[in-house]
């Protein structure tokens, strides 16, 4: 078990490590005041600065964006390849060249100053700047060797004529040896560098990994999932799993408390990132007003792509009842040590909610369902349906919390077999019907409240479309509520993965409670618990599930990606050391021997 949630957190955090580069404005200032500075330390070095200084660099700056906005035509229908990426590479391209010339003007100060010099590490820069863009055009960008080699050399070799005081690029590359063979060892080195890293994916996969960083970029930079989904359809395996929903039916609505047993994931736009704002959608058409829980499952149960979504969804249609009623227990709490157990007997199916906080805690563990399932199933339950609350976000369970829970589910079902059944009413409303702007932390399935009168008493039970949430919200909103006209009984989210990766915060996903307060919250979910009390109405039961056969993307998957990104990880280490190495080594030569 453990071995397979390290896997899925490496993954995860490779996520986090993603950027979100500057907006466009900026980007063009840094690469129109790098530019500008190695024309002019250039020019300087070789003339006097004068008028002419300025048309020079005029000419050179339209030359640096109309070369960008070639390349762009070249690399048409690439998702990468936006002009404020190219700007941004032809940045960074400058400050490599600066770099070089700067470095080597430094290096020249305790050897003896000649006009050679300039010119030799301005040639050397040269070189380094299409090892650096081979390195990036190789590992991001889509397309054929040919635009890939035209996309590297084409700006370096229109910007140099302006930069180089001769006017044939072939006698200056002849005249200075030492710089030209330091350089094109330099952008050998590259291209043998990425030729090793694209190798690893292609031994442990079948897929090379540089051809895997261009599918994750896409779906995550460009929100265009469609190759990675295509590698990843490739290679799931079939597996099946399983929704149940519990219908609340009155006068008034037919409530579903959904739980899937398919994983939100990975992350947005990829696979069932968004599954819980689907399943809202198809019960919400189909008459019903959901509240969608996260059922026990891990990234192993991700739907690799739309189609198997869109699979996965149609199969709602296939819903059966497998027991019906009209009674429902009063609620039933138990803990044993960290864990709690919440649980509801409707008829003879048990609804056990399950929790470790204010303890953090990931994804429970799948086989702890077919335990808990067992156990139920032993105290006389015909079914017994989970929820994973995934309400304090933290690290995976311990083997402690793990047989925590189970004698913990047992505690709770042993004392629920001793309470009595009684006619209910329920009530329930969404965030949606207020009309508020909520934060990015809650996803496009929103909020939702529902309300249980159960003998007379009543209790409060909130969703909220998250992935997790911060530590303690749970008790802060548990105790605000505790005297209210209908308590608190359980926050629970639904793991949604619409913002997983798309942040800087270290665990790669955006909690409930980060963009909206506490304080807010309460109001939103008082609101919702006011309209929920004004539509209580007498209600039964039908416990419905459906079996469905989909494509999954499974632990094995999990971690051979896993190994693949350790491995090219380490090799990219390795070799960038080493060629930044050598490249300064190469700077040090051209400045002894030029």
């Amino acid at each position: 078990m453990q071995v397979h949630r390290d896997s899925k957190s490496r993954i995860a955090r490779r996520y986090q490590n993603l950027f979100t580069l500057p907006t466009v404005k900026v980007a063009v200032v840094l690469a129109v005041v790098t530019s500008a500075f190695l024309f002019i330390t250039s020019y300087s070095l070789l003339y006097k600065l004068d008028i002419s200084a300025l048309m020079g660099l005029i000419i050179f700056e339209a030359v640096i964006f109309v070369s960008i906005m070639i390349e762009q035509i070249v690399l048409m229908g690439n998702p990468l390849a936006t002009f404020r990426r190219l700007v941004l590479i032809s940045f960074f391209s400058y400050l490599v060249w600066l770099f070089a010339l700067i470095f080597g003007l430094l290096l020249s100060i305790p050897l003896s100053i000649y006009h050679e010099n300039y010119i030799s590490f301005l040639l050397l820069g040269f070189f380094y700047v299409i090892a650096f863009r081979l390195l990036v055009v190789g590992s991001i960008f889509y397309g054929n060797l040919l635009k890939k080699a035209f996309i590297t050399l084409f700006q370096p070799i229109i910007l140099a004529p302006i930069l180089f005081p001769i006017s044939s690029f072939t006698e200056i590359t002849t005249i200075y040896a030492v710089p030209t063979l330091s350089g094109v060892i330099i952008v050998t080195l590259v291209a043998f560098y990425l030729f090793f890293v694209n190798r690893t994916g292609v031994k442990l996969m079948g897929t090379g990994s540089l051809e895997l960083l261009r599918a994750f970029l896409s779906a995550w930079a460009a929100n265009d999932p469609e190759f990675i989904e295509e590698f990843l359809d490739k290679i799931s395996s079939q597996e099946k799993v399983r929704v149940n929903a519990i219908v609340l039916d009155s006068k008034n609505m037919k409530i579903a408390l959904v739980i899937p047993e398919v994983h939100p994931g990975p992350f947005h736009p990829i696979g069932s990132s968004n599954l819980p704002f689907h399943l809202q959608n198809w019960f919400s058409s189909n008459g019903f007003s959901p509240m969608i829980f996260h059922g026990i499952s891990g990234h192993e149960l991700n739907l690799p792509s739309k189609k198997e979504v869109d699979r996965f969804i149609s199969s709602l249609k296939n819903l059966k009842t497998i027991a019906s009623g009209k009674t429902c227990s009063v609620p039933v709490t138990a803990k044993v040590g960290k864990a709690t157990a919440t649980c509801f007997a409707f008829g003879e199916t048990a609804l056990i909610m399950l929790t470790l906080s204010p303890f953090g805690m990931e994804d429970l563990p799948l086989d702890l369902k077919q335990k808990i399932e067992d156990l139920a199933l032993k105290l006389g339950y015909k079914h017994a349906v989970i929820i994973d609350t995934h309400n304090s976000q933290g690290n995976a369970i311990s083997k402690e919390d793990y047989d925590e829970f189970i004698k913990c589910a047992e505690k709770a079902l042993t004392n629920l077999k001793s309470v009595n059944q009684h006619n209910f009413r329920v009530g329930f409303a969404h965030s949606l019907e207020l009309n508020l702007r909520l934060g990015n932390d809650i996803g496009p399935a929103g909020l939702n409240v529902l309300v249980l009168e159960i003998n007379d008493k009543k209790y409060s039970i909130v969703a909220a479309d998250s992935n997790n949430s911060i530590t303690g919200l749970r008790e802060e909103l548990l105790t605000n509520f505790k005297d209210s006209s209908a308590p608190i009984l359980e926050l629970c989210t639904s793991d949604t993965h619409v913002t997983a990766g798309k942040t800087s915060s270290s665990k790669g996903y955006i909690s409930l409670g980060e963009r909206t307060g506490s304080k807010e919250l309460s109001e939103v979910i008082k609101a919702l618990i006011d309209k929920s009390l004004e539509r209580l109405t007498s209600a039964n039961f039908q416990v419905n599930c459906v079996d469905s056969s989909v494509k999954v993307i499974g632990m094995n998957l999990i971690d051979n990606l896993s190994k693949v990104l350790d491995k090219s990880l380490s090799l990219v280490k390795k070799g960038g050391l080493i060629i930044v190495v050598l490249s300064i080594l190469f700077m040090f030569l051209t400045g002894i021997f030029v």
